[in-house]
């Protein structure tokens, strides 16, 4: 972690993601300028380890990707010589959200062919889908910048763990043995990125199943319950992003249970259902 000392060295610094490093730069670019070795360090990391995977995760390749990083990583940058962000309780998080703004304008602007601006209004006039699909893999919500709202950095150290208790007591909860509920979750978060395969929004679901000895739907359900798809959150977003209720509302048990019965409708399409209040009467009787 770099502090305001180190950074006065001379010696370009490690850059961290947590708040107190990120104020400890700002604090050493006031007196070095944007030009010193402090800028350098923060302005690359933040165009390196947020801009760019944002831009690549939004969908965006080539001359489209690189507009978008350029304006992500400019937008971070107007962020960074606001006062406001030295007193916000989560400042990387501001960030990320600043430069995830600048990448869905770009996505929009490229998928409609205009300016930002004027993209945008078209888009409303439209079906008002999401343009970037949602980061379902704990890699890309944590890389990609999400951090607990508190400043103290223990918090985020016990991020992973906690998750991991309230997925293994969602399982639990919906049947699942708990000592199975805690391989599955382990194994579904040492998954890759479902972005590296477009052909299935539960990557591994076929090695797990062997793994574990679980029928293929099954294996599936798990992964999709717990990682999401491209279109549906699932339980590890809605926890880190919502906190740990996430796992007890009636859309997320709909989608768990769909994981232990077989005529039971798909985890995503469950959830869809129990949001409008009619999932629990057709899947109970089909129990």
């Amino acid at each position: 972690m770099a502090t305001t000392d180190d950074v006065r060295l001379g010696e370009e610094p490690v850059v961290t993601r947590d708040a107190s490093c990120l104020l400890a730069l700002l604090e050493a670019i006031d007196d070095e300028g944007w030009d010193g070795v402090s800028a350098r360090a923060l302005l690359r990391f933040a165009r390196e380890q947020i801009a760019r995977p944002l831009a690549v995760d939004a969908g965006l390749r080539g001359a489209a990707a690189a507009q978008a990083e350029a304006t992500a990583w400019q937008a971070m940058w107007m962020s960074m010589t606001k006062p406001a962000l030295r007193r916000a309780q989560s400042p990387w998080g501001i960030l990320w959200q600043t430069a995830r703004r600048a990448v869905l304008a770009e996505v929009v602007a490229a998928r409609y062919g205009t300016e930002p601006r004027r993209a945008w209004s078209l888009r409303r006039s439209t079906d008002g889908s999401d343009p970037m699909p949602i980061p379902i893999s704990l890699d890309v919500l944590v890389d990609g910048g999400w951090e607990p709202t508190s400043v103290d950095g223990r918090a985020f150290e016990h991020a992973l763990p906690d998750l991991t208790r309230v997925a293994v007591g969602a399982l639990v909860a919906a049947g699942w043995a708990p000592e199975l509920a805690a391989r599955v979750v382990d194994a579904v978060i040492e998954l890759p990125h479902p972005s590296n395969d477009p052909r299935s929004g539960a990557l591994g679901w076929r090695r797990m199943a062997r793994q574990f000895g679980l029928p293929p739907w099954q294996a599936r359900r798990l992964c999709v319950a717990l990682r999401g798809s491209s279109d549906w959150r699932g339980l590890f977003a809605c926890v880190l992003a919502d906190g740990p209720r996430a796992a007890d509302s009636l859309p997320m048990r709909a989608a768990l249970r769909a994981t232990k019965v077989h005529r039971h409708r798909s985890p995503a399409l469950a959830a869809r259902l129990a949001e409008l209040g009619g999932a629990d009467r057709p899947q109970a009787e089909a129990a």
